[in-house]
Parts: structure tokens; sequence; C-alpha cells
């Protein structure tokens, strides 16, 4: 008989926390038959003895390389059973009846068939604050418009503050929303399988849910944010901080704009950018705030290296098996 739920993990150098993770699952799973997938990218671990030890039900899929977060879960999800499967961060612990509420929220959602993904509160498990990742809008041409220094100078001057999504308010009630951020979000599996709903693998790290979700509400789905429910997570436990993880979210997220826009509006978006980053160094530079003028010129580097080399390879056009869209300090484009 088939789980209702599967849980795909993907494992990257953390296990002390993915063994907290699994524990808690199955402590709090009550009478919900789940089935737990780990896909593990580190191809040096030797670590999950334990973890098989203490629950030799675990799927164990050793991926044999660093193959990402796309690439991982799709093969979690090859390998999933359930009828609903969670993407679950490996830094995140959950909480009595979290996973049957979860399910029973979908359910309830998705009486008309219309739900596609599923999102909950995200609470900082180190210091109890709200981590954002879903809300409403889509990376577009009109938000890069928007974070031109002049732009914002004459908003502020001559026009009334503009409406937003104010997520630290709006994550404490239930509505629709645009994306789901991957650490936690439920899908019910037909629906992947039925309308081809597998995650891009030209996307390495970041903005990969960004482009699920968008792929979800072009087939016709509704993205929702369930308030009730709250996962607990570990920031960023397996990347950390570094230049290198903000050069992967920047060109992950030029990639998104490839993927939902024409080449000329993507090419658009590259004139808009580099304005903006050459408006906000000359901006920086006059006030004399050298390591924001600093940090402001390695990004423009990184775009300067990789956004016309992102339309090249990944264009829409392009036929063939392609890399994924790894940022490599080392071996710049």
């Amino acid at each position: 008989m088939s789980p209702v739920l599967s849980i795909i993990i993907v494992q990257y150098k953390i296990p002390e926390l993915l063994q907290r993770c699994i524990d808690s699952l199955y402590q709090h799973r009550g009478d919900l038959d789940i089935e737990v997938i780990v896909v593990n990218n580190d191809i040096e671990d030797v670590s999950h003895d334990p973890i098989v030890a203490s629950h030799p039900e675990v799927k164990w899929i050793d991926a044999g390389y660093n193959a990402g977060f796309s690439r991982a879960n799709n093969l979690g999800i090859a390998r999933a059973t359930g009828e609903y499967i969670l993407i679950l961060n490996p830094d995140t612990e959950v909480r009595e009846e979290f996973l049957s509420q979860f399910v029973a929220n979908y359910r309830r959602l998705d009486m008309d068939g219309s739900l596609g993904l599923l999102g909950c509160r995200i609470i900082s498990s180190v210091d109890g604050s709200l981590l954002v990742g879903s809300g409403q809008g889509f990376p577009s041409l009109g938000r890069i418009l928007r974070a031109n220094p002049l732009y914002i100078y004459l908003t502020r001057r001559y026009l009334s503050a503009e409406r937003s999504y104010i997520a630290r308010t709006m994550h404490y009630t239930d509505h629709e929303i645009d994306v789901v951020s991957g650490a936690c979000v439920m899908v019910r599996r037909e629906k992947i399988v039925k309308d081809g709903l597998l995650f891009d693998e030209d996307f390495f790290l970041y903005s990969e849910d960004v482009e699920w979700s968008y792929r979800f509400r072009k087939a016709g789905y509704r993205n929702f944010f369930c308030s009730d429910i709250e996962v607990y997570h570990v920031n960023s436990a397996s990347t950390g901080f570094s230049p290198a993880k903000s050069a992967q979210m920047q060109i992950s997220a030029y990639l998104f704009y490839l993927k939902s826009h024409s080449s000329i509006t993507y090419l658009l978006f590259g004139l808009v950018t580099w304005l903006n980053f050459k408006m906000n160094i000359s901006l920086l530079d006059r006030a004399g705030r050298e390591s924001s003028v600093r940090e402001e010129q390695i990004q423009l580097d990184v775009f300067s290296r990789h956004f016309l080399y992102i339309l090249k390879v990944y264009n829409s056009s392009k036929q063939g098996e392609r890399p994924y869209l790894r940022y490599d300090p080392q071996n710049q484009k």
C-alpha cells in the first residue's frame, strides 16, 4: 500500500541537522503513513550509517556527485510513491501534528483540483524570527526599474508610497501567492507527473523554486500560503554566507529572467540592471561608502561575466543536454 506522504530531503554536508530533521518527522508523524527519501549530494559523506540504523525505513539515494537542488529533488520524486510530496530542507524540524495538518490543508484547498504548490510559515530555529521565502510577485522588468536609484528618488520625493506585499503581516493569514519557498513545499504527486512539472535541471541552486512556482501558475494551478502551520528552519545551514553564494543567487535569478521572458525582454532586463549597478556605484562612491562600492562592483562583475553567457547557452531554442548553471569562482566564463 502506498504511503500518504513522500518527504524528499536533499542532503549536503549537514548530517547532524539531517538526523534531527528525520527524528522530528518520525516523532511527529502520528497516524500518517509517510516515506522519507534522502538524496545525498555529498560524495565524501560516510555519516549516514547512524541515520539508517535509527530509521532503516528511510530510502537513501547517493547522487554520486553534487547534483544541486533541482536534479537531486527530481531523483527523489522519481522514487516517491506517496499521494503527496513534501520537499523539505535538511536543516528543518517539524512539531506535533505538522505533517497531518499540512496534508489536511492541501486536501481542503484542493477540493476542485486547482491547487498547485502549498507553503507554510517558516520560523528560524535559531532566534524565532520569521524567515521570508514565499510571497507575491515574480521577478520582472518592472521590479528592476523600481530598483533604479532615479526611480527611487522620484518616488520618495514626488509620489505616494506604493502598496506592496508585506510578508511579515501576510504570513499570518491564508492567501494565494506566486512563489512558494522550496525549503518546505507540498504538492500532489500526480500533478507533477500529469503536467510534467519536475524541477528545471538547468538550475543548480537558488531560484529553482521561483521557476517551479512560475510553471505551476502557467499550468493553471493556484499556489497558496497556509498560515496556521509552521516549520522551524536553520537558514542556509548547508551553504552559509559567502561571495560565491551571493553570485550563485545572482546568476540563478538571471536564468529565471530568461526562462520566463523573451530574449528581447531579457536584454532589456540586462540594460536596466547594468544602469542600476553603474548609478549605484557612482552614488555610493560620492558618499564615500567604499565597502558598498566594492560589493556593487563585485555584483557588476558577476553580471558582466554571466548575463550574455546565460542567453547564449540557456536560450529555449537551444537543443540538447546543457550543464546546470553552477557558479565556479575558479573557472569563470
